[in-house]
């Protein structure tokens, strides 16, 4: 059997042209079925927003309702607070007027209270009352633990207190020692600012004696160099005033 050799091509091309058909055919499908996928999960994201949105709505309206029910109850608590501190204030003014109007005996009473408020005196009462009603062997059991718990810290206050005494001596020799230093160094810086002084007033008489020389070259120099000394001398002696006066100041 033999054929056309023209059918050959025209039936490739058919085939090609088939194929090609198919995959358009596909690729439409696909994005026909993409698109309607997407059109499903946006309407069902916008439902799941709107009931989000909802939800939301009504958390804030209960929180806006229990917001308002709790501030009715503290507006009742702050008015019942007015309400005692009312009588509180009223029944004060009272004690007050009834102090102020009988101090013949408002007065004794205070007192009595006063002295009923010391620590000794709370204490002779509860011997002389209470205190005669307590059992002998009780007594004298809680005394027998009390007695042996202060003789141990007896032992430890002796032993606290020797280590304070040898600190105490320790602190005082080391006061004196530098007590005597700081009164031998106020001595010193005495010494010093009088030296001090004394070169100044020298340096400053030169200074005026250079200032009757107005036109000898040098003695311009001369003026310039007693006038730094003078100033530097000064600052000097104010710097051991102050030292002197700070050792004065903790009675040395």
């Amino acid at each position: 059997m033999s054929g056309n050799p023209d059918d050959k091509p025209s039936s490739l091309a058919e085939s090609i042209e088939s194929f090609k058909i198919v995959a358009e055919q596909g690729l439409a499908d696909a994005a026909n079925a993409a698109d309607a996928l997407l059109k499903q999960t946006a309407s069902q994201l916008v439902a799941g927003g709107s009931v989000v949105v909802g939800t939301v709505q009504e958390a804030a309206d209960v929180t806006l309702q229990y917001a308002e029910e709790g501030k009715v109850y503290v507006d009742h608590g702050l008015a019942e607070l007015k309400a005692v501190e009312d009588v509180v204030v009223s029944h004060l003014k009272q004690g007050i007027y009834l102090i102020q109007s009988n101090p013949d005996v408002s007065y004794p009473l205070l007192a009595t209270g006063s002295i009923l408020a010391l620590p000794v005196t709370r204490r002779l009462l509860y011997r002389a009352t209470i205190g005669r009603f307590r059992n002998p062997d009780n007594v004298l059991s809680t005394s027998e633990g009390k007695v042996e718990a202060l003789r141990v810290k007896m032992s430890d206050f002796e032993t606290e207190a020797k280590k304070l005494q040898e600190r105490m001596v320790a602190a005082e020799e080391e006061y004196v020692r530098g007590k005597a230093k700081l009164k031998a160094t106020r001595q010193e810086l005495q010494r010093l600012a009088a030296v001090v002084g004394k070169s100044e007033r020298t340096a400053a008489g030169v200074l005026e004696d250079l200032r009757t020389l107005k036109k000898v070259d040098k003695a311009v120099q001369l003026r310039a160099e007693a006038a730094s000394q003078v100033s530097a001398l000064k600052t000097q002696r104010t710097a051991l005033q102050q030292y002197i006066y700070r050792i004065a100041s903790k009675d040395v």
